[in-house]
């Protein structure tokens, strides 16, 4: 940890945010455990509650895992109302950056994220270290240089929030990281870790599981299922979670029907050549929300772009294109000749 940078962060941070500022925290659509545990923790460097420093995200939390971690958290993430956010006094986000949310916020006041390839320079506070594996590192780091008493509740979000997204230290995991796990591990509750890990899966997903595995198949390492309408998109979350533990299965993609989007759940192991966010982001980010990490990621296209483009919304032809688009990409990833443009 670099004390003197870390040090001065806070003490900027500190310095732009007035006594009597309303600030609120905005993190990106269907927040995962490192943003929610970041959020929490910029209040508790800012001596904020969560009336005058509220969380807020346009979509909300669907993974179980992670509403399990809000729930026994108690961590409060709302939709802002429209205009909502302009009235407040600075706008703040979390392992995010601006160009994600295009043009739905007034402003941004302060970014502190990890995520490479965005521009820097659209916020007046901005802290980005994309060599560290979690947002939740960084802010392990402030609270600690500023002396910040970190509670149990806080060091469980943060720990859980680092293990999440270094896939438990395996993946991308710096010794920032490791620094602010080990500092975290004593402070924790375990207990609350063990329920997190374990959340109750709704009955629907047992219907559809039912359904699907029968015509389930790895083809090349790779799975690809379209599931239809479906009426939560966790559910589409939770089947690709579930198929990716099969033997010899490389890449995984699951897609469903939600209201007038199709949406698209994709895994890897993070270890291979194919980066599901990447991979997502190509494919997809022409005509809707696309993109994530090496081993997750989630596109949402509206159907009407999907149409556009790929010429039907049938869900037979759904099915058939992803397959088709994401063998192309697997293929790719694993052909040297392919990546080195022969």
């Amino acid at each position: 940890m670099d004390q003197s940078l870390t040090k001065q962060k806070v003490k900027e941070l500190r310095a732009m945010v007035g006594e009597g500022d309303r600030v609120a925290i905005v993190l990106q659509d269907d927040a995962d455990p490192d943003a929610m545990s970041s959020a929490i923790a910029l209040r508790t460097l800012l001596g904020r509650n969560k009336q005058t420093t509220p969380i807020y995200a346009f979509k909300p939390v669907t993974r179980p895992e992670n509403r399990t971690m809000m729930h026994l958290l108690e961590i409060e993430v709302s939709a802002p109302a429209p205009g909502e956010l302009e009235s407040f006094d600075k706008i703040a986000m979390v392992d995010v950056e601006p160009p994600y949310f295009e043009n739905k916020l007034p402003r941004a006041d302060i970014v502190i994220d990890h995520h490479p390839g965005y521009p820097t320079g659209l916020a007046p506070f901005e802290d980005i270290r994309v060599g560290y594996g979690a947002t939740a590192t960084i802010m392990t780091e402030y609270l600690v240089s500023a002396g910040e008493h970190i509670s149990e509740r806080l060091a469980t979000a943060l720990m859980y929030g680092i293990r999440s997204d270094t896939l438990a230290l395996s993946r991308r995991v710096t010794e920032a990281d490791i620094q602010a796990f080990i500092h975290l591990y004593p402070l924790a509750n375990y207990n609350l870790l063990r329920l997190i890990d374990r959340p109750e899966l709704p009955v629907s997903f047992a219907r559809v599981l039912a359904r699907v595995m029968r015509r389930m198949e790895v083809r090349k390492g790779l799975v690809a299922i379209h599931l239809g309408g479906v009426e939560r998109d966790d559910i589409i979350v939770q089947m690709a979670d579930f198929c990716l533990q099969f033997e010899e299965v490389e890449l995984v993609a699951v897609s469903g029907k939600l209201e007038n989007n199709l949406v698209i759940a994709v895994r890897t192991h993070g270890v291979g050549r194919i980066s599901a966010g990447d991979t997502a982001k190509r494919l997809f980010g022409e005509i809707g929300s696309a993109g994530g990490h090496r081993n997750m990621a989630k596109a949402v296209i509206a159907l009407a772009a999907w149409r556009k483009r790929e010429g039907s919304t049938r869900d037979q032809a759904i099915a058939a294109r992803l397959s088709e688009l994401f063998a192309a990409a697997l293929a790719g990833a694993n052909d040297p000749a392919a990546r080195n443009g022969a």
